[in-house]
């Protein structure tokens, strides 16, 4: 039965060999004979912490033939005893720029507005999805060995430059061409970085956004078409890749977030690439069941030695630093799914320096190899070649002397497709462990090798006494030398040992001018050795992790703020904005985040009969309670551009995609008594993006931010900015470059606004029947933000100074059928505020900024005051994000500057704001239904020592000024103590990098992002 086994056998590997005939002509005489190559008495790792001890890989040109315990080795096989050491898979680098030419685009400070790109291509040149890896790359030996020394066998490369980047390519690191090439189409990747494109569109992070989503409704529409009219190389690229898995590079946390929406919007998931700060949002991170592919490019810690460099360093910066390699073991806690890439690593040598941290921090040794092998395999379509070790794989392997990723593991050589790639070159005999040392049958010692086989240590225990001394062991040419002394007496042995493991060490020794014998037995055989490194891979030594606050960084919270059930405010001064105005020693009851009741001595017994002793109460005798301020125009909270200024119509961006819940103006504004404000585009061209209106949950995602059910807004823009006045004299190619054509840009844009939502009408009356023959109107992002403004589904908020253009847009409007909801800043507004209150149009205004530009030189801080009498709804804004803290202040001016009431005033910044941004029936007052954001105030909302004590969100206390002293000490101290971390990391040797310069740039109206 034995005999016939073998026999079968032996023909398998015949027939493989038939199989395996070369196809490439070859210089001298074939040699017909299977050639195999086995690797025996190895530690062989399977997957999921599981091993075959003892065990055989046997490999037969590129490919694995077979992996086991008790192999029956075919003829013709090489054996190498590995003697204990360990195999594993190769890893797997998925997100590489191996091999791929370097992009170079001209420099030229002129704006560049068309793509350079000639052919049938889409029209913007940061759209690649034509590009193809497999086309591009060069195999490149020095990067090549550079990734096998870490353990890479494998790489998914793609051309790492534009926005949508087109297709990966699996290679294998091997310098044979023939086997290089594993997948030529592995993935479509996206990115939220431009790149090296000079096109001017897009030039901030929501435009990158919204070219990705128009790319996708263009891609819906041009499949629909006729195959053809498909010429669109682009296009036609996006289509025959579909199905391939979609990798986007998108930067921040919060940029995971956004990415995982737009793949929402067209039914996909990204595999995202990320920051290596996921723990910052992990539940939310989680939710978006996307699969992500993290960095382990650990900072290092900063040079704080200096006093003011430790001042200059934010908390933020300082917890990043702290927080991030436990990034992994928070991944693996939520049962995300994740691969490892190297790519963003200075120094290939801190690849395993910074994975050994990771799972010293509590990740589990057999996850690490996942995501370096199976995980990556998978998600790209390459498992059935490698990722693994058995039978029909690739023969990609690692050969490591111990357990991966274990302190004094190394790693030895590196197969790649069957070629073997030496890493490190050991001594053939491994003479580390404990021995029992024998000489002349009558002397007893013990002998500890300590060190690595190509550097041994010995160290010599008497065992009669406790003496320990040096010795000095070499092995040279398999000869072996071990020489101490000890009580005066010197010996000198000389032998070898009887295998690589050296089990045994034997020879000879010159004693009282006699040759006598010597041997030392290692007392732990080697499998026993292994079998304990075996156990320990599964196990790892957890250390207390960070503390995470919401957002990471100063003043962020422990865990968000729960809505407490109900609260009553006692005995406050009331201002109310209602009919009732100001009520003294009033009470204001919240229930479930909203206004319940307000009255004089409210009875809870009754209100709340079986819980009035459960209702917080809070006495508010000699203060002042008020509805939280409303900021119509803010910029802050926004991420990477205010502007997108590339073009003079830019509807389709929006401000809601970019919202940075993570900008402390967030916080400092809610200590100013601020709960809402409209985010709005900047004005630097006539039609801007479309708004944010938010409420300042500090802690909370973008999304939880945005005021549900809130109408949608949308900002213009006249003046300066939009013609480009003193942007330097190369700003002359963008259309228009005069107030005329300014005009002319609003008749343009709604002109096709209307045409287009004609051409949709007559689409969508078609019967079922005729749809199915009629192709659907292309979607337009742009031109339905401006159909949504003729169907009044979106409102216009215009930047505004001069007279002259004012009536012009209101003229423009009227001609048009459409109205103006707010003019922002209108400066001049007093001169024509009839016509504002005869066109329907608010006037949101500064109280006395003036003359900070030619076009403002006849403002007057008069003008809100004037506006306001005249019958034009009026408030007051910061459009700055110092401003933005004191608008109390600022609604006070209306007192000084006018003479009115404190009532009125007031509702310059509350009531007002509120009514222009139609939310009036859920805030900006203090009446039974609304949403309960309020504001407790030291005194008079109005004066200027007015402090806002406690500011509520729904009936969630987002700012506490008591508990802000508090944070403020717990700062100090973990500033102090994570200071004292890096100053002892920097006294054990570690390397430390610069404190750099963190002042972050407030955006303001004509604000432009340069992108990278």
């Amino acid at each position: 039965m034995r005999l016939r086994t073998s026999l079968i056998l032996l023909l398998s590997f015949l027939m493989i060999a038939l199989k395996g005939q070369e196809w490439k002509p070859q210089n001298g005489v074939n040699d017909p004979r299977a050639h195999y190559t086995a690797f025996i008495n190895a530690n062989i790792y399977l997957g999921d912490g599981q091993y075959l001890s003892n065990a055989s890989l046997l490999i037969q040109k590129k490919k694995i033939i077979d992996v086991g315990e008790t192999l029956i080795l075919p003829p013709n096989t090489v054996k190498h005893d590995l003697n204990g050491k360990f195999i594993y898979p190769s890893f797997i680098e998925i997100n590489s720029d191996f091999g791929m030419p370097e992009v170079n685009v001209k420099s030229s400070n002129a704006p560049q507005l068309e793509s350079l790109k000639k052919g049938p291509y889409f029209w913007n040149e940061t759209i690649k999805a034509e590009q193809e890896a497999v086309e591009m790359y060069t195999y490149q030996e020095s990067a090549a060995e550079r990734y096998r020394k870490m353990g890479f066998g494998t790489v998914v490369t793609h051309q790492m430059d534009g926005i949508v980047r087109g297709t990966s390519a699996a290679l294998t690191l091997t310098d044979e061409e023939e086997h290089q090439l594993l997948k030529s189409h592995a993935a479509m990747h996206y990115s939220f970085y431009k790149g090296k494109s000079k096109q001017t569109n897009p030039n901030s992070l929501m435009g990158i956004i919204s070219l990705i989503r128009q790319l996708h409704y263009d891609l819906d529409w041009y499949l629909q078409q006729e195959k053809s009219d498909k010429n669109n190389l682009t296009l036609n690229a996006l289509e025959k890749h579909q199905s391939l898995p979609k990798v986007i590079d998108a930067g921040n946390t919060l940029s995971e977030l956004r990415a995982d929406l737009v793949g929402d919007e067209f039914n996909f998931q990204f595999i995202i690439k990320g920051i290596g700060q996921e723990y910052e949002r992990i539940e939310e991170i989680k939710n978006t069941e996307a699969s992500f592919i993290v960095p382990i490019n650990f900072p290092k810690p900063y040079d704080v030695s200096d006093p003011f460099d430790a001042k200059q360093l934010s908390l933020a910066t300082m917890k990043e630093w702290e927080s991030a390699d436990e990034n992994l073991v928070h991944l693996h806690k939520a049962g995300i799914s994740f691969a490892i890439t190297s790519t963003d690593l200075k120094d290939a040598k801190s690849f395993h320096e910074n994975i050994e941290r990771a799972i010293q921090k509590g990740v589990r040794r057999e996850k690490i190899i996942e995501a370096l092998t199976s995980i990556p395999a998978a998600w790209i379509g390459i498992d059935d070649q490698v990722g693994e070790l058995s039978k029909g794989q690739l023969a990609n392997f690692i050969i490591c002397t111990d357990s991966m990723f274990k302190d004094k593991n190394t790693l030895v050589s590196n197969w790649v497709a069957g070629k073997h790639y030496e890493i490190k070159a050991l001594a053939f005999t491994d003479l580390i462990g404990e021995y029992s040392l024998n000489i002349d049958k009558r002397l007893q010692f013990e002998l500890i090798v300590e060190g690595s086989p190509e550097k041994p240590k010995a160290t010599i225990n008497f065992k009669n006494e406790e003496k320990t001394v040096l010795a000095k062991i070499e092995l040279n040419n398999q000869r072996l030398s071990l020489s101490f002394t000890l009580e005066d007496v010197s010996y000198r042995l000389s032998g070898s040992a009887n295998d690589a493991s050296a089990r045994i060490l034997s020879g000879k020794t010159l004693l009282d001018n006699e040759w006598k014998d010597w041997a030392a037995i290692k007392k732990k055989t080697e499998k026993e050795v292994h079998n304990e490194a075996l156990n320990d891979t599964t196990k790892s030594q957890s250390t207390p992790l960070s503390r995470i606050r919401y957002p990471n960084k100063a003043y962020g919270w422990d865990s968000i703020p729960k809505k407490p059930m109900a609260i009553v405010f006692r005995n406050a001064t009331v201002w109310t904005n209602e009919s009732n105005g100001i009520l003294k020693e009033h009470d204001v009851v919240i229930f479930d985040g909203k206004i319940q009741m307000v009255a004089f001595k409210i009875n809870l017994d009754v209100m709340f009969p079986e819980k009035a002793t459960e209702i917080q109460e809070i006495d508010l005798k000699g203060k002042h309670l008020t509805s939280g301020i409303i900021d119509e125009h803010s910029h802050i909270a926004i991420e990477k551009g205010v502007n997108e200024s590339s073009q003079a119509v830019t509807a389709e961006v929006r401000i809601g995609d970019v919202i940075n819940a993570d900008d402390i103006n967030i916080y400092r504004q809610l200590s100013g008594g601020v709960t809402a404000a409209q985010l709005l585009h900047g004005s630097a061209n006539p039609i801007g993006g479309q708004s944010a209106l938010i409420k300042l949950r500090w802690g909370q995602t973008p999304e939880e931010m945005k005021i549900k059910e809130a109408e949608g807004f949308i900002k213009f823009a006249l003046g300066e900015n939009v013609k480009q006045s003193n942007w330097g004299d190369r700003k002359t190619v963008r259309f228009p470059q005069t107030r005329m054509g300014v005009e002319q840009v609003f008749y343009d844009a709604f002109s096709r606004a209307y045409e287009y939502r004609a051409e949709q009408k007559l689409y969508s009356v078609k019967s079922k029947k005729d749809k199915k023959t009629a192709i659907a109107p292309r979607t337009d992002l742009e031109l339905e933000a401006l159909v949504e403004i003729i169907d009044s589904q979106r409102f216009i908020t215009c930047h505004s100074y001069i007279q002259s253009e004012i009536n012009m847009l209101m003229h423009m409007a009227d001609s048009m059928g459409l109205r103006i909801n707010t003019f922002t800043h209108i400066l001049e507004g007093y001169k024509l505020a009839d016509k504002l209150k005869a066109h329907g149009a608010a006037g949101s205004t500064f109280s006395d900024w003036w003359a900070y530009k030619f076009e403002v030189n006849d403002a007057i801080p008069y003008n809100g005051a004037l506006m306001h009498r005249q019958g034009v709804l009026t408030g007051f804004n910061s459009d700055d994000a110092e401003m933005g803290r004191r608008l109390n202040q600022e609604a006070a001016k209306a007192v000084k500057y006018g003479g009115l009431s404190e009532e009125e005033a007031w509702k310059f910044v509350t009531l007002n704001p509120a009514k222009m941004l139609h939310l009036d029936n859920r805030m900006g007052s203090i009446k039974a239904g609304k949403d309960a954001d309020l504001v407790v105030w030291s005194v008079n909302p109005l004066s200027i020592y007015a402090k806002a004590e406690q500011t509520y969100i729904d009936g969630i206390k987002y700012f506490d000024q008591a508990l802000d002293k508090q944070m403020r000490n717990e700062i100090r101290s973990e500033r102090n103590r994570i200071i004292t971390l890096m100053l002892n990391e920097k006294s054990k040797g570690k390397e430390v990098q610069k404190v750099k310069d963190e002042k972050k740039k407030l955006y303001e109206c004509n604000t432009v992002e340069v992108l990278d």
